[in-house]
């Protein structure tokens, strides 16, 4: 997967209901044994779920009931609690957008006030807010776990960033923030619509278009970041100038980069749903949550980079 905010969703899918890894003749999410036939007269059943009328043997119980006061066995660490829903998501990808407009909207009400005397501390606040959510990102992406907090607390050091780095984008360029929040929007309601109708699917193939050109864009920004501090004064120092096709490569670029970030939105919304269909524990939807808020604040940048490169030119 592109979004590695996702691999707690992917790792969890990849595993047995009882916690093992997946293993050759089991299909996941299932509750057939291994090697069992699932084909037509044996059902399958998502891991969270068991057929009505059934009942599956739990070694800690007694047959009252009772639970046996005695330790989890291998792999009880992934029993889950209750499966994820897509009202969980929706739910906590909501309050993580609240919260990170709350961050970015007070951030941007105290600066716009008098930028030219609050700039300096704006630019501060924001380049350590930016900081501390990619810091919180790395966690998230290693830890086994989701977690509500790393997910909150990159929604408002997130917000602050994106707060402060608007506020100076619409001081040079007037009206640039509402036309970026727009052309994010609608990216994100068409890449909705694509994955809803099945116009697009995501394969192997998909990914690995997808994987390249991230990777690409990511060496393109790290190139122009060392250009740009090592010969700041070299029209080759900025490599966003230099045109191709008669185009500023800086365009070209950050259009690319908005149609790799939509396929990435398309591919969170896949393991969303992915999720939700093998019952993965409703804890990961934090994980959904923060994944899906990575690409929209991506796109996001990425389109006042374009709209101002545009006003530029």
């Amino acid at each position: 997967m592109a979004n590695p905010v996702m691999n707690q969703v992917g790792e969890q899918m990849r595993r047995t209901p009882a916690g093992y890894p997946e293993m050759p003749g089991y299909q996941v999410g299932t509750n057939a044994p291994y090697g069992e036939n699932t084909s037509a007269g044996n059902p399958v059943y998502p891991q969270s779920a068991t057929p009505v009328g059934t009942s599956e043997y739990d070694p800690h119980t007694a047959n009252n009931g009772t639970a046996y006061n005695q330790a989890e066995p291998l792999g009880a660490a992934q029993r889950i609690s209750r499966p994820m829903t897509l009202d969980d998501v929706l739910v906590r990808t909501g309050a993580s957008f609240g919260v990170m407009i709350l961050a970015a909207a007070a951030l941007w009400f105290w600066g716009v006030n008098d930028l030219t005397a609050n700039a300096g501390t704006m630019l501060t606040i924001s380049s350590v807010s930016a900081l501390v959510a990619f810091a919180l990102v790395l966690v998230s992406s290693f830890r086994q776990k989701p977690s509500a907090a790393i997910t909150l607390g990159y929604s408002l050091f997130e917000g602050l960033f994106i707060g402060g780095i608007s506020a100076f984008f619409e001081y040079t360029y007037p009206g640039i923030v509402i036309q970026a929040l727009l052309g994010t929007a609608a990216v994100f309601v068409t890449c909705l619509v694509l994955f809803k109708t099945g116009l697009v699917r995501v394969n192997s193939k998909f990914m690995k278009i997808m994987l390249v050109g991230i990777v690409g864009i990511v060496v393109y920004r790290l190139l122009a970041m060392v250009l740009a501090v090592l010969t700041p004064a070299s029209a080759v120092g900025n490599l966003g100038q230099i045109t191709l096709f008669g185009l500023p490569l800086g365009l070209l670029v950050g259009l690319f980069a908005v149609i790799f970030g939509a396929m990435s939105l398309i591919s969170d919304f896949d393991m969303v749903r992915e999720g939700v269909r093998l019952g993965v524990d409703k804890e990961m939807s934090w994980s959904c949550a923060l994944g899906i808020m990575v690409t929209v604040v991506w796109l996001y940048v990425e389109i006042l980079r374009i709209i101002a490169i545009l006003r530029d030119n």
